[in-house]
């Protein structure tokens, strides 16, 4: 197979295993089967294998690859059937405003299927949970976080290679490719993901912001204006501390998927680097992808080109799916990474970007491109060094010293859920970061419970499905666990908080839990939860 210029390196053995007291369990330990098929490739009678576009496991006969398809293809197109055409409708308006899917569950006695459509319903990606497996590595099933786990590698291909679609458009009839990209990505990406034991973190798949001070942010904010103002060839910005982030400059839809990249895989592969040298040039900058040498001009290829990604454009309107694409500049000093976004040439479509970024054919094309056709350079990458190495120094010493001084506060004596689906913000004592908990010690969440056992994170997940509406703005909702564990649900203004708390004295009935959550709201969550 042919070299792919894309930063699918950063799949390591990192953390490959995690341990037995970890919050998170690894998917492949409880998945039975993972496909991407094209329908309309299978249509032909004896030929119906040729809609398995990828499957996992790749051992499994050819014959069975076709018959779990197939029946996804039944289950949909016989379901489709009982769809009244209000609710069809309903179903692509929710497409269109939250970039879902359209989905299939079916429910056996071994295994939770989920199916899921895109693309126009073009392609179908569908897996299979084993009920055993997932019993023995204490992983409650919640049907909405299967889906959204389906959905977030789709969407994890996408952002790298573009959609499925452009792979047959650009070049029709070529299906070996497709595969060979589709391969190329899931044996790596699906080996290595991790999921929560409490599944409504990946459910809802929000971003942790770090909050700060007003000057500070604006000292940020200062920052990024004057490197877009410096280099206006720069479109888009992101700008993380540590594993959270403080200032993005793109599309909603494509932040979660961005955001878990650069925290779970990119930052991970780079921390060992970073404490090796602790002692020294502690303050210099540098890029996490790309060249080392930066003292000549010449062209970026191979492992030293830049990695394309596939995004939304700010200033087009939600319901376009178009994607464009962009050279990805990542420079990091001092824990602060800003991540940066130059428009990849105008001659690249979104499907075949990959494809010239790893031709070594078209890399002449490439190089005689001019600057504003937005191909990355040497050149620039040094003019940006020079400007961050300083200017990014001084704002992420001050955060530092910000975020210091809030590793006093005290660990909390509950576990919690805080998730505002209106920026996306998400944090939680029970999320688990591989990338730099360790190294960034109190900037996560503490508690001083244990992590709550199976049965309380199925049941917030059932409390969830049964009592809580994604329709509604308010509500609240008070359950108690066989195991004497609270539970405590509140929305307001769609605002929604998740409150755990372990058994003890002082919420032994509904008033002690009820005057506890007060507590908690009034001094934790003040600031942006409105009680």
């Amino acid at each position: 197979m042919e070299s792919i210029a894309n930063p699918l390196y950063f799949f390591s053995n990192l953390s490959l295993n995690p341990p037995s007291c970890s919050n998170v369990v690894r998917f492949i330990d409880v998945l039975e089967f993972f496909f991407v098929a094209h329908p309309l490739s299978g249509r032909k009678e004896g030929e119906e294998h040729k809609r398995v576009m990828y499957f996992h496991p790749k051992g499994e006969q050819l014959e069975r690859q076709s018959e779990i398809t197939g029946f996804a293809e039944a289950v949909v197109n016989f379901t489709e059937n009982f769809l009244s055409t209000s609710h069809r409708d309903i179903s692509e308006k929710l497409t269109e405003s939250d970039d879902g899917f359209d989905f299939r569950t079916v429910t056996t006695q071994r295994t939770e299927h989920v199916y899921i459509r895109t693309e126009d319903d073009q392609f179908m990606l569908g897996v299979s949970i084993s009920k055993q497996l997932s019993h023995v590595s204490d992983y409650p099933l919640f049907q909405p976080a299967i889906r959204s786990i389906l959905s977030d590698a789709y969407k994890m291909f996408r952002m790298f290679f573009g959609t499925f679609s452009s792979f047959i458009k650009t070049v029709p009839d070529d299906i070996p490719k497709f595969k060979e990209r589709l391969d190329f990505f899931f044996s790596k990406y699906i080996p290595l993901l991790k999921v929560h034991k409490m599944p409504l973190l990946d459910h809802l798949g929000g971003v942790e912001f770090l909050r700060m001070s007003g000057p500070l942010y604006l000292n940020v904010v200062s920052l990024i204006t004057e490197l877009r103002e410096e280099f206006p060839i720069i479109e888009k910005v992101m700008f993380l501390y540590q594993d959270k982030l403080l200032y993005y400059q793109l599309s909603k839809r494509d932040l979660p998927s961005l955001f878990r990249y650069l925290t779970h895989n990119l930052l991970p592969t780079t921390l060992a680097p970073e404490l090796e040298h602790s002692g020294r040039n502690a303050s210099k900058g540098r890029y996490l992808r790309g060249p080392t040498d930066l003292t000549t001009d010449v062209p970026l290829l191979g492992d030293e080109s830049l990695s394309v990604v596939h995004l939304h454009s700010e200033q087009e309107a939600e319901f376009q799916d178009e994607l464009v694409g962009y050279q990805m500049m990542v420079y990091r000093c001092l824990n602060a990474t800003v991540c940066m976004f130059v428009r990849n040439s105008a001659s690249f479509t979104n499907g075949d970007s990959d494809r010239r970024n790893s031709d070594a054919s078209q890399s002449s094309s490439i190089r005689s491109s001019p600057p504003q056709n937005g191909v990355v350079s040497r050149r620039l990458l040094r003019n940006v060094d020079q400007f961050l190495e300083t200017e990014l120094a001084q704002v992420a010493s001050k955060i530092g010293d910000e975020v210091g001084d809030e590793k006093l506060t005290d660990a909390t004596d509950f576990h919690y859920i805080y998730f505002n689906p209106s920026s996306l913000s998400m944090t939680s004592s029970l999320s688990t970061s591989p990338s730099l908990s360790v190294a960034a010690s109190g900037s996560a969440s503490t508690s001083k419970v244990p992590l709550p056992p199976v049965d309380v994170n199925r049941l917030v997940c059932d409390t969830m499905s049964n009592f809580v509406s994604d329709t509604e703005e308010f509500g609240e909702c008070f359950v108690k666990s066989s195991s004497d564990w609270w539970i405590v649900i509140k929305k307001v203004n769609s605002r929604l908080l998740v409150l755990i708390l372990p058994p003890s004295s002082y919420t032994s009935s509904l008033a002690d839990v009820q005057s506890k959550t007060a507590t908690i709201v009034r001094s934790h969550f003040e600031a942006i939860f409105f009680s």
